[in-house]
């Protein structure tokens, strides 16, 4: 996972600058790249009535950028003094580091008079739960096993699996209790080069004595994030039951 989005920053690098508020002077528009449309930087054009779009929502992990398409230079002002940086005609740039990577709704300014938002999104992952039965003999063990997906804007660079946390309810008692993690092992479901959803299978070997519902659970984050760019996943319940010895 760290791979991953450490890839991404030099990929990004190439495009601004690796510090510092900062703008580029261009005789040419950029490629202006939609929002949600790829792991480029997200543009936001700055024009004599405010930005435009006035509100740009992106997934999580990919950058804000701003291109000043006016004859004047241009004031952008995060709320929180997060950020500051002025443009001139031409020129384009962004925070850094920047921070509107990170899922949440970021307010700014330009020129002290045209508001404009940024909307980021965490990426949606998704975890499932099952087994070969519902019900096993008392200490006989049962594999759990389940997939994790999510959709990968980003098909050029190496694939991490996702850590899964497995947590049991016994006997109908109020809260689960964490049991264990769940080994994830073996890619699947994409062709390399394209844009798509991205599978792992995970698998977990259990021995329950009593009546046991199973959950699993996805909350992992880059270890290096200072925020969230991953969504939270959780599986259905999953019970098992324990068949009584015929005498």
């Amino acid at each position: 996972m760290n791979k991953r989005f450490a890839t991404t920053a030099i990929a990004v690098g190439a495009v601004v600058m690796a510090a510092g508020v900062f703008a580029a002077p261009s005789k040419s528009v950029p490629s202006l790249n939609p929002c949600n449309k790829g792991p480029l930087p997200c543009f936001v054009s700055l024009t004599a009535t405010g930005p435009s779009p006035s509100t740009s929502e992106k997934d999580a992990g990919l950058s804000s950028e701003f291109y000043n398409s006016d004859s004047v230079p241009h004031t952008v002002v995060f709320a929180n003094d997060l950020c500051s940086l002025t443009l001139p005609p031409g020129g384009y740039g962004g925070c850094a580091p920047d921070f509107s990577r990170y899922a949440g709704t970021y307010a700014y300014t330009v020129d002290g008079k045209f508001a404009g938002t940024v909307v980021t999104t965490a990426i949606r992952q998704s975890v499932t739960l099952t087994a070969r039965t519902h019900t096993v003999r008392h200490g006989t063990p049962l594999t759990l096993h389940g997939r994790i997906r999510w959709f990968d804007t980003n098909p050029n660079l190496p694939q991490e699996p996702f850590r899964v946390i497995v947590l049991a309810r016994r006997d109908s008692r109020p809260g689960f209790v964490h049991v264990a993690g769940g080994r994830v092992w073996s890619s699947q479901g994409r062709t390399t080069g394209l844009l798509g959803p991205v599978r792992y299978r995970w698998r977990l070997k259990v021995n329950p004595r009593v009546e046991t519902t199973y959950i699993a659970k996805v909350t992992e984050q880059p270890p290096y994030a200072e925020g969230q760019i991953w969504s939270d996943a959780e599986s259905r319940p999953f019970t098992v039951r324990i068949r009584e010895e015929q005498r």
